[in-house]
């Protein structure tokens, strides 16, 4: 029976519904308050704390006794105009209206992923079947020989097979003058693209470390491509990581709570839709 109460108490459904009940509980209150009253404002103590708390926090001390008075009057006459505005029925069928109170309710539950909190085993599982995001992109170094915007196929060739002979020749006497520089040590993929053009380095990302290849087109011309170096992205330890992942983790435990909880208000309607 333990075993069945700890595993009830680490569901995410449950501790969704927990703060969901207590959400709709603060709700219902005010709702019966409405109901049994609805000519009377009564601007509570804990209401007056939480409207200090709010003038605190922007101004960066608490209001006077005067301050407090005018926050307090504005409360009241925002009260006023809302009990007024949903007597004359301008709640209805009004768009805003209608997407604010669906966000409320998909807040709610989001604030109920964000209660929740993963195990290192969780983590490490979330870690592994979103890799690309928790590994950086691998990185290469490189050098380039720049042949002009259309060099003839045949001196590409010629250049190419030169190359692929003698690896390490001097460059400088061949090719075409660029501004381009004619080396770039360890870098990032989009740092690659952000020096060459987009979609350089997609063409030679398979290029074996010390071989030249080519033509290489860029947003400049062609080229030919020397990997000089190539370094795997490698996936940092947990501790470095776990802040970031648990924002992620928490952020899908959201989708996941949000779509539940559609599923499950949904189906206590009938949809009937004209037509279909």
């Amino acid at each position: 029976m333990r075993k069945i109460i700890v595993r009830l108490l680490r569901e995410p459904l449950l501790h969704f519904v927990a703060v969901g009940g207590l959400v709709f509980a603060v709700y219902a209150n005010r709702s019966e308050l409405y109901a049994t009253s609805p000519d009377v404002i009564s601007i509570s103590e804990t209401q007056i704390e939480q409207l200090t708390a709010q003038f605190s926090s922007v101004w960066n001390r608490p209001p006077s006794d005067d301050e407090l008075d005018v926050v307090i009057e504005a409360y009241i006459r925002e009260e006023v105009y809302y009990r007024e505005a949903l007597a004359l029925g301008f709640d209805q069928n009004d768009v805003v209206v209608r997407q604010r109170l669906r966000q409320k309710m998909e807040f709610m539950t989001d604030t109920g992923a964000q209660l929740l909190v993963p195990t290192t085993a969780e983590l490490e599982a979330y870690r592994g079947t979103n890799e690309s995001r928790a590994r950086p992109g691998a990185r290469r170094a490189i050098e380039q020989v720049y042949l002009g915007q259309t060099p003839p196929s045949d001196r590409i060739a010629d250049l190419l097979k030169e190359l692929q002979s003698e690896p390490d020749m001097n460059t400088s006497t061949i090719g075409e003058r660029t501004l381009l520089p004619a080396e770039l040590g360890l870098s990032l993929p989009e740092d690659i693209d952000s020096v060459y053009g987009s979609g350089f380095f997609e063409q030679i990302k398979e290029v074996p470390v010390g071989q030249w290849a080519g033509p290489v087109v860029s947003a400049y011309g062609v080229h030919l491509v020397r990997v000089l170096d190539n370094r795997a992205g490698q996936a940092p330890p947990l501790a470095e990581v776990r802040a970031a992942l648990v924002r992620e983790w928490q952020a899908e435990k959201a989708k996941e709570l949000r779509e539940l909880d559609y599923a499950a208000r949904r189906d206590k309607y009938v949809i009937q839709i004209d037509g279909r």
